[in-house]
């Protein structure tokens, strides 16, 4: 009888313990932002007109702590990118864009990363990340 509880106990100590919702799909809540791109000079490292949506905007989400990303999704015309089914938890979305060392300080190559951390609380609800904006360098 002893042994029977112990084990029963046991199932369900492990049972409890392996339900931890993780970070991921998986959920009912949804995170959203926008990508904007501005238009740089590349002689004088100026900006050049105002931001604009950026179409078809490679956007990747990282659950948690990973470190490499688990999906990616594309923005649509009006820049706006959703990743749907979240589960509550810590959250990391960032697009790439161009860098140029002699206009920035910091750029490795010609490529930097805009990223943001957020957490979505995993009430069926929206997180929106606001805007991420990129530069794009041309004459």
């Amino acid at each position: 009888m002893m042994r029977t509880l112990l084990s029963l106990l046991g199932a369900l100590a492990l049972l409890l313990t392996g339900c931890k919702k993780e970070p991921g799909e998986g959920g009912k809540s949804e995170l959203r932002g926008r990508v904007v791109e501005q238009a740089m000079n590349e002689n004088t490292c100026q900006p050049m007109g105002q931001p604009y949506p950026l179409l078809e905007a490679r956007v990747y989400i990282m659950y948690g702590d990973h470190d490499f990303p688990d999906d990616d999704v594309r923005t649509g015309p009006d820049g706006v990118f959703v990743f749907s089914w979240l589960r509550k938890g810590d959250y990391r979305v960032y697009v790439v864009g161009e860098c140029r060392d002699d206009c920035e300080t910091g750029c490795s190559g010609e490529q930097r990363i805009t990223l943001i951390s957020t957490t979505v609380d995993g009430k069926s609800g929206v997180t929106d990340v606001g805007t991420l904006s990129v530069k794009n360098y041309s004459n």
